[in-house]
């Protein structure tokens, strides 16, 4: 039975988020102010269309600070992909589950030697689960990331034996057994 699962986390805005979006408006601001003073001022009436160039990238950059993950689970591999303002799309990592060494719910200050980490999380600290797996590029990676039930136990099911969880087994069971009884 082939094992698919998409989830997409959306980040959640961090301060430095809030700083970079209020310095973008406030030099936007600036150097529209300057460009329609040279527009009236200097009788240089071009300027105009130079502040609609400033609108549209303010408003690119102000979308850009936008941040979603998307966890691919297909069969063995898990992809994450970063989406940034909806419209850029960049893969982070594939790991293959069944290199996974380790994995369960992270807790805070948890020392794992690894050569990488990937922080695919919503940045709030609460239920952030990781992965320990190799890598062939990065060699000993952890993964921090935010699954739902149902993407942990396709997760769980592409690890290998010594490294699955027994209460998530337990509930691809009970939906395996749900769904016979359909």
């Amino acid at each position: 039975m082939d094992h698919y699962n998409e989830q997409l986390v959306q980040k959640r805005t961090e301060t430095s988020d809030i700083v970079k979006r209020v310095l973008i408006i406030i030099a936007t601001v600036i150097l529209s102010a300057i460009c329609a003073f040279g527009a009236f001022v200097f009788g240089f009436m071009p300027l105009i269309v130079v502040i609609f160039g400033i609108f549209y990238l303010s408003w690119y950059l102000i979308t850009a600070t936008s941040v979603e993950y998307e966890y691919i689970i297909t069969n063995n591999d898990m992809d994450i992909d970063k989406i940034t303002g909806r419209r850029k799309r960049k893969r982070l990592i594939t790991v293959k589950l069944n290199t996974v060494t380790e994995w369960g719910e992270y807790k805070e200050g948890m020392g794992v030697n690894a050569d990488a980490t990937v922080i695919a999380s919503d940045a709030s600290g609460e239920s952030v689960w990781y992965v320990l797996a190799k890598h062939e590029k990065f060699g000993k990676v952890m993964v921090l990331f935010n699954p739902t039930e149902e993407t942990a136990i396709n997760i769980n099911h592409g690890v290998p034996f010594q490294a699955r969880k027994k209460d998530l087994v337990a509930k691809e069971n009970e939906e395996d057994n749900e769904d016979e009884n359909q």
